[in-house]
């Protein structure tokens, strides 16, 4: 069975942003087995999210995503162990990142 690379909507990780809330934060990972869990396994990690940049009148809104392989959290990964791509915050862009992802984990996994 080939894994898929799930991206969500636009509406859901804008979230609450707009409201004075915040984005939310995707995060999937490929790799793991079922009856077997993920140690021992090679584990394909990504998260999604918006990242808000720049100063009040020239603030831009941009889609990320990064990869980081293995059990460590994105969080316990050093920089060196993450890799990011940077799209406009347009729905075409959920096409590009979903490729991207797809791209990275088949190289990884297979």
């Amino acid at each position: 069975m080939k894994e898929e690379i799930f991206v969500p909507l636009l509406p859901w990780l804008i979230g609450a942003s707009r409201i004075g809330g915040n984005y939310n934060t995707y995060v999937g990972s490929r790799g793991t087995d079922p009856a077997q869990g993920c140690f021992g396994r090679k584990i394909f990690n990504y998260r999604i999210w918006i990242e808000r940049i720049g100063e009040d009148d020239d603030e831009e809104e941009l889609l990320k995503a990064a990869v980081y392989y293995g059990l460590k959290a994105y969080e316990n990964c050093g920089e060196e162990e993450i890799e990011t791509t940077v799209y406009e915050l347009e729905e075409e862009s959920r096409e590009k990142i979903r490729q991207w992802l797809t791209e990275k984990m088949n190289a990884y996994l297979d």
